[in-house]
């Protein structure tokens, strides 16, 4: 799934006692279980509205690098894709209208890029989950913007983690007229919410 934009977070949770570490260079190995789901939410001025991202995505490597006190990490060439002809809105009507809005054929992809991500605490609450702010790029048609993600990470594993993130989006911040129906009587409303519920498996080469 378009979880992507997660990825390279496994690491945080992926090395045990959270042990402080310099700032080499490390390279992993990841994947995405089938249960990872993504999908967008919206709302018209008749109904609400979900799209589920179909993609699939394999098994990928990612370089991080951590700061002297573990609290920030570094991402090198971390980057993903997604079809926008992926996202499935159960209604093929819908599905056309975002793909027209989002110019698939023009620009067929949307690019995602991981930057940087600290920790907001190194210690996971009573419930297993650490917060982690995420800088990163989001790239729809031809415009890229800077977007800040508040992501809930959670070990289940030796090599298993869970990621769980939203976040909500000007469709007109990326040239993106929102979508119309039955001749104007049906209109998109310009915010949309991302949401991301990732299980990750990673290991270090």
């Amino acid at each position: 799934m378009l979880a992507r934009i997660i990825s390279g977070l496994v690491i945080v949770l992926g090395l045990s006692g959270f042990v402080k570490l310099n700032s080499t260079l490390f390279d992993y190995t990841y994947y995405l279980e089938e249960n990872s789901k993504l999908y967008i939410e919206g709302t018209s001025n008749v109904n609400s509205f979900d799209c589920s991202c179909k993609d699939n995505f394999p098994k990928r490597g990612i370089k991080v690098a951590f700061s002297d006190d573990f609290k920030t990490i570094r991402f090198t060439n971390s980057f993903f894709k997604i079809r926008t002809q992926s996202l499935d809105c159960n209604n093929s009507r819908m599905n056309r209208d975002l793909c027209e809005a989002l110019k698939s054929s023009e620009y067929p992809d949307i690019k995602i890029e991981l930057k940087e991500a600290k920790l907001v605490s190194t210690t996971p609450g009573s419930d297993g989950w650490l917060s982690i702010k995420v800088n990163a790029t989001m790239t729809i048609t031809n415009v890229t913007k800077d977007v800040v993600l508040d992501v809930k990470g959670k070990k289940n594993s030796d090599d298993r983690f869970r990621f769980v993130c939203s976040k909500e989006i000007l469709l007109t911040d990326y040239n993106i007229e929102p979508p119309t129906a039955l001749l104007g009587l049906v209109k998109v409303r310009n915010n949309i919410k991302i949401n991301f519920d990732l299980f990750t498996v990673a290991e270090q080469l």
